[in-house]
């Protein structure tokens, strides 16, 4: 059961706890295993509280390129999202490409490594 989607309506989750003859027996056997509790609106019948938590960081299968900036003075940044660090520090991000490639040694004192990930999917 996808605990997402079971205040969506017209999921299988909603469904299972509003379309039928069970709901009741459904919805008390939820509560019982997740916490909360359900509140009847005129929608259908809502699940609040319980340990249901969204997660803040899904998986992906491809692995991502990992970017090593250096500044003038030393200081090294490790990132994955090569374009979001030149835009947040105000650098053109098709000089770094240059760095990257060698057209250039640095750009507003800045250095490239680019990492690549091991296997890609």
């Amino acid at each position: 059961m996808n605990l997402d989607n079971v205040n969506k309506r017209n999921t299988r989750e909603w469904a299972f706890f509003n379309g039928n003859s069970r709901g009741a027996l459904n919805r008390a056997k939820f509560v019982e295993k997740h916490g909360g509790e359900f509140t009847q609106t005129p929608q259908g019948w809502v699940w609040k509280g319980g340990t249901h938590k969204k997660l803040e960081f899904t998986h992906t299968k491809k692995k991502r390129t990992i970017y090593i900036f250096t500044d003038k003075e030393g200081i090294k940044y490790i990132t994955d999202n090569f374009t979001g660090f030149c835009k947040e520090r105000k650098i053109n991000d098709s000089a770094m490409y240059d760095v990257i490639s060698g057209k250039r040694k640095s750009f507003k004192g800045f250095t490239v490594e680019r990492i690549q990930p091991e296997d890609k999917a």
